[in-house]
């Protein structure tokens, strides 16, 4: 290599679908490096902006603002490295970071919309206001970043939009596996930043990935498993769900106690069931009393305050009082859970 030429070099076997690359750019200001691969501070924006070329990888930013600026668009700098550097409003569209180092630099309102972060690290960079929409961020590393409401990482992350377009079965599960890598990050970053909204809407995208994950690797049972704890709690994170699924369980209850075998009520020594053999012939009136006398002794078991003066009648009504008293032990338990988990997120 001549001594007027930088000579760095980007090995190929890092990244073998942007292949090698060997800087070719005049050395620069006396260094042994060109502009954009000389390790020095304060380097001339305008020297920066007039170059030519499409590959910078190795490029090093130290100290420069770089705030407005467009060039950075559609090119590609793997492996560069950003530290302390002015980026407000600068436009990444499109652009090739894999491997970079953003190291306290501030990029607010910055754009990384469809760019490739993966395996890029932002330590300590502010990134508020920033829009990473459709970018990639397999493995990107968010080390004491801040990020606000207003940063954007998209509704769905680029893998989980992917999937629709992927028919191997191979490249599935690893978008799959991508996008709940990515959902878990977003997830933790959000959490550092005080952000619960956003954590609680990252943890239910990333049960989403995992739960259809599980549907087509065809582990049934777990998938089966994963959709009542969707179903039942919202992945543990609504209250509601629970109350609602044991009201559920108390009324489907209350109906069944009548169809198999009745409960029988004790008052004043005298022995009262309340049975029902024919739904259609037996008058309204007596079904209302008796879904009500039902309805009450489904709650005590539910609630398992234990039967009092009500008991069922019939092998097959115990069978219904014994699963439905185990069901409210489980559902009120998971009620104090999700009850605490969500007092834990809103602080």
């Amino acid at each position: 290599m001549p001594e007027e030429r930088c000579g760095y070099t980007n090995e190929a076997s890092t990244l073998p679908d942007v292949g090698g690359v060997c800087c070719w750019r005049p050395v620069w200001d006396g260094t042994d490096r060109c502009v954009w691969h000389a390790d020095v501070s304060q380097k001339p924006a305008d020297a920066l902006a007039a170059a030519t070329g499409r590959r910078f990888d190795g490029a090093v930013f130290r100290g420069v603002s770089l705030n407005d600026v467009e060039w950075f668009s559609e090119r590609t700098f793997v492996d560069a490295r950003f530290v302390d550097c002015n980026l407000r409003n600068a436009d990444f569209t499109g652009t090739d970071l894999r491997g970079s180092r953003f190291r306290e630099t501030d990029a607010q309102w910055a754009t990384f919309c469809d760019a490739n972060l993966e395996t890029a690290e932002f330590d300590r960079s502010d990134l508020r206001f920033a829009s990473l929409r459709r970018s990639r961020l397999h493995h990107v590393v968010f080390a004491n970043a801040r990020v606000n409401e207003e940063t954007s990482f998209g509704d769905r992350v680029v893998y989980e939009a992917e999937l629709a377009a992927v028919d191997d079965a191979d490249d599935r599960s690893k978008r799959f596996e991508a996008a709940r890598w990515t959902y878990r990050e977003l997830q933790r970053v959000a959490e550092k930043n005080g952000l619960s909204r956003s954590m609680r809407r990252y943890y239910h995208r990333e049960k989403e990935m995992h739960r259809r994950l599980l549907w087509e690797s065809r582990a049934y049972l777990k998938a089966i498993a994963e959709e009542g704890w969707r179903w039942t709690t919202a992945y543990g994170s609504s209250p509601y769900r629970v109350i609602a699924t044991s009201l559920a369980v108390v009324v489907l209850c209350a109906v069944l106690y009548p169809l198999t075998g009745g409960i029988q009520e004790t008052a004043g020594g005298v022995a009262i069931t309340y049975e029902v053999e024919n739904p259609g012939t037996t008058p309204g009136g007596f079904l209302s009393l008796v879904f009500f006398k039902s309805l009450y002794f489904s709650t005590i078991t539910f609630a398992t305050l234990g039967y009092g003066d009500i008991q069922p009648i019939g092998e097959w009504a115990r069978v219904v009082a014994g699963v439905e008293a185990l069901l409210g032990h489980v559902l009120l338990a998971l009620l104090m859970f999700v009850l605490t988990r969500t007092i834990v997120w809103s602080n």
